[in-house]
């Protein structure tokens, strides 16, 4: 497997230190940069050891992709200029969490919010495949959006889109709160594109002494041979130092899976 961590690009020369692979950033940072801020980047990441391999945070809440605001040519113009720039700095696995972008509005037709969500998917695997990118779609806990709340729930949307290039995620995070577990991640396999984790009691760095257990989470990945990227995305007060510990527990656990 390979190891990254979720951050800003001002860390990128840290994590390459402490031994990750590669630094995802998020898209909306990208998109939102001037062509000298992005051109400044580029050339950073290019003399970089590590790369942006992933990226999360896909749109702006301003963009809805559900509800009566939702506009087809506005996310794909956005679409346009943003994975231009994935492309320029290597970019694979762009996530699609976005929780509130995709929120459904209070007493918008659920049906309606599913069908332009299918809709989004597949504008997001055209525009994906014009650039070289995978889309991995993210479940996201009741506490951050009220829909694709589960991994089955995702896999449903995911299967509803039927493109090739967007495909799923799965979050420890989100599993550990949505009471999933291995066979959710299992039930994944050939469309499991990217991962992430967290100490779900906090959102917060991996340690020793944490009182949940990561095994079936990585079981769940060795039962379908996912070999790919896993980040950590959480919160950190000693980023060095708690960032440093997190991969050695990763690396271990994907050993002890055989991953």
């Amino acid at each position: 497997m390979k190891f990254g961590v979720c951050c800003g690009f001002d860390k990128t020369e840290m994590i390459a230190s402490l031994g990750y692979d590669y630094i995802e950033g998020h898209v909306t940072d990208i998109a939102a940069m001037s062509d000298g801020e992005f051109d400044a980047l580029a050339e950073k990441l290019d003399a970089s050891p590590i790369k942006c391999e992933a990226c999360c945070v896909l749109f702006p809440g301003s963009i809805k992709v559900t509800g009566p605001d939702y506009d087809e040519k506005k996310i794909a113009s956005y679409l346009d200029g943003a994975f231009a720039r994935l492309e320029r700095l290597g970019v694979e696995s762009v996530v699609f969490g976005s929780g509130g972008a995709r929120r459904v509005p209070d007493g918008f037709d659920r049906a309606k919010a599913w069908h332009q969500l299918v809709k989004t998917g597949r504008i997001l695997d055209e525009k994906a495949g014009e650039h070289g990118l995978w889309i991995a779609l993210e479940p996201l806990n009741v506490k951050e959006t009220n829909i694709l709340n589960l991994q089955m729930e995702s896999l449903d949307l995911v299967r509803d889109v039927d493109r090739p290039r967007f495909r799923i995620l799965s979050d420890f995070y989100h599993l550990w709160l949505g009471g999933e577990g291995r066979g959710e991640v299992a039930a994944c396999r050939g469309v499991m594109q990217h991962t992430h984790i967290a100490n779900p009691i906090g959102r917060v760095s991996l340690t020793e002494n944490d009182e949940v257990s990561y095994d079936g989470f990585f079981a769940g990945l060795a039962d379908i041979g996912y070999t790919g990227r896993l980040s950590f995305e959480g919160n950190l007060k000693d980023p060095e130092t708690e960032l440093a510990r997190t991969l050695e527990i990763m690396k271990a656990a994907a050993q002890k899976a055989g991953i």
